[in-house]
């Protein structure tokens, strides 16, 4: 069973050293805690806990911003072995630039009908500002702030890691320290450089022009000959021609691979798509703790030198440094940012409210985890309660549904933490 950690306040709200679950529901259950919040668990003891035992181990935040999820995680710096407190990976919003078309389009219906008003073209002027952040892109990066902030209300950040781009351009041009593995595996490519090498050739093999397969980043001039590890003698191939053509015959397609890579230039536009809010999202952090910025060619070769699977939630782990961990079976919680405005007409019905996180179980057996996007009264002649409610990956809506069925699993108040 996955660990999960509860956090701790005393009665004067001083953040205190989380502690197990399994300990915190027996704090409550004696009486010498309460519990505020259950998603993710908080307690708050009904003593004081003088300021001189409080422990100092550094904890810090990584986070993996990511356009469609974002994976953050807490891990200590214990004296012994390093602590994952908590994980979880965020889904971004994806329909805001719908909903701004949407009231584009209304605005200008309403607008067209006021006749006793002439016509205005120059009136966009804070669209316009310098500096400013299109709202599809400034509400993910405050989605993250809210995750932030809200754990900094219970839990104490030391340190705050932001991943920036994908790879490291400045370390392409100016070199880079080797890591500790590279003095053992020297065969082994930096994922900065393997990064680096398939967005230049466009994610697309060099011999055969495939693009959606397995690709390998090759040594035009082979290693053990004293090709350099450098994106000038790197190409990308898919894993037959790596593995069937080229594998032991370099010198064959030497000639032909390096002039396909002569003069093609890393496209940054990518990189730099990426970074839009970044500068936005580091003065925020900044102000709420000490900022660190590293890569994702960094965090892939972290990820690589501890074997760790590939998630956002382990990414941010991986983010923090504070390697290696002697265990990753730590819950992992999926978080949803919800909007300030309802939609709903009908906000309670019965024991639900709009926005609840419930558990709904078919009779064969089959589980979904949802949150209720609205709830009505039918009308017949038993005025049925029911709802409509999404799972929490957005993938299925179920519509009209008795809320006997349904469980109450959490009342969320504006991030959606399960």
């Amino acid at each position: 069973m996955a660990i999960n950690y509860a956090f701790v306040l005393d009665n004067e709200g001083k953040m205190l050293d989380p502690t197990k679950a399994k300990k915190a529901w027996y704090l409550i259950r004696q009486g010498k805690a309460e519990l505020v919040e259950e998603y993710p668990l908080i307690i708050q003891l009904n003593r004081t806990v003088p300021s001189s035992q409080i422990n100092d181990d550094e904890i810090v935040l990584g986070i993996d911003d990511g356009a469609k999820y974002v994976g953050v995680a807490l891990v200590q710096d214990c004296k012994t072995k390093n602590k994952v407190l908590f994980k979880a990976k965020m889904k971004q919003r994806q329909d805001v630039s719908a909903k701004m078309e949407e009231r584009n389009d209304y605005r200008g219906y309403r607008r067209s009908h006021k006749r006793y008003r002439p016509k205005r073209f120059d009136n966009r002027f804070a669209s316009k500002r310098k500096g400013r952040l299109p709202p599809s892109i400034k509400q993910r990066k405050q989605a993250i702030l809210r995750v932030v902030k809200h754990l900094s209300k219970h839990i104490r950040l030391d340190k705050i890691i932001l991943e920036d781009v994908s790879i490291d351009i400045r370390k392409l041009t100016e070199g880079e320290e080797l890591y500790s593995w590279q003095y053992q595996e020297s065969n082994r490519l930096d994922e900065n450089l393997r990064k680096a090498t398939l967005k230049r050739d466009d994610y697309t093999c060099q011999l055969c022009e495939v693009e959606d397969t397995m690709l390998h980043a090759h040594h035009i001039i082979p290693v053990r000959d004293g090709g350099a590890d450098s994106i000038y003698n790197l190409i990308t191939l898919c894993a037959d021609c790596h593995n069937n053509k080229v594998d032991n015959n370099e010198y064959k397609y030497k000639d032909q691979l390096l002039t396909k890579i002569d003069g093609k230039e890393l496209n940054l536009k990518p990189a730099m798509h990426v970074m839009q809010g970044k500068s936005w999202l580091r003065e925020e952090l900044s102000t709420m703790a000490k900022l660190e910025i590293t890569t994702g060619g960094d965090t892939a070769n972290r990820r690589i030198d501890y074997n760790i699977e590939k998630t956002h939630s382990n990414d941010a782990i991986c983010i923090t440094g504070l390697l290696p961990i002697d265990r990753l079976d730590i819950k992992g919680y999926f978080i949803k940012p919800l909007r300030k405005k309802r939609a709903s007409k009908i906000d309670s019905l019965g024991d639900f409210k709009h926005r609840d996180v419930i558990r709904y179980i078919k009779r064969d057996g089959t589980t979904y985890l949802g949150y209720i996007t609205a709830l009505r009264v039918k009308n017949n002649k038993y005025n049925s309660k029911v709802c409509n409610f999404t799972t929490l990956d957005g993938e299925k809506t179920f519509r009209g549904y008795g809320l006997t069925n349904l469980t109450l699993v959490n009342r969320p108040q504006g991030l959606m933490i399960i």
